[in-house]
């Protein structure tokens, strides 16, 4: 509570938006969507490289857990599909079902650099995309 009041932070998201968000991703979803996440009480981001599409999932089951500690997580609702060694990667993109899961459960987001920012704790809401 330190930090949050420190750094005029508002809450966005509490513990029952996240389970609907996360019971949501798990079960409605082609695949769980990698992200980054950044919590309250540390710099470092996880992972620390989130610049480009990745070739993994993510971790919705335990990875975003506790909810009241995260600042915010970075959605990137694609992957690259492995398809051998002499042939590229195929993008799998579940981006128009992802924001449909968002605004069917009334979870503000932003749009930033193709990835979508959920957060926890923000400042400024006027950024947010309902």
């Amino acid at each position: 509570m330190k930090v949050i009041t420190e750094r005029n932070l508002v809450s966005i998201m509490n513990d029952t938006k996240w389970r609907e968000l996360q019971d949501a991703v798990i079960n409605n979803l082609l695949f769980p969507p990698p992200y980054q996440i950044k919590y309250l009480l540390e710099n470092q981001l996880h992972p620390e490289e989130f610049e480009a599409d990745v070739s993994y999932w993510g971790d919705w089951k335990e990875g975003i857990v506790p909810f009241y500690s995260v600042e915010w997580i970075r959605v990137r609702p694609r992957y690259l599909k492995y398809r051998g060694r002499l042939v590229s990667p195929e993008v799998v993109d579940i981006t128009d079902d992802f924001v449909k899961l968002l605004m069917e459960l009334s979870i503000p987001y932003r749009l930033r650099s193709d990835t979508y920012y959920i957060y926890g704790y923000l400042k400024d809401t006027s950024i947010l995309t309902l």
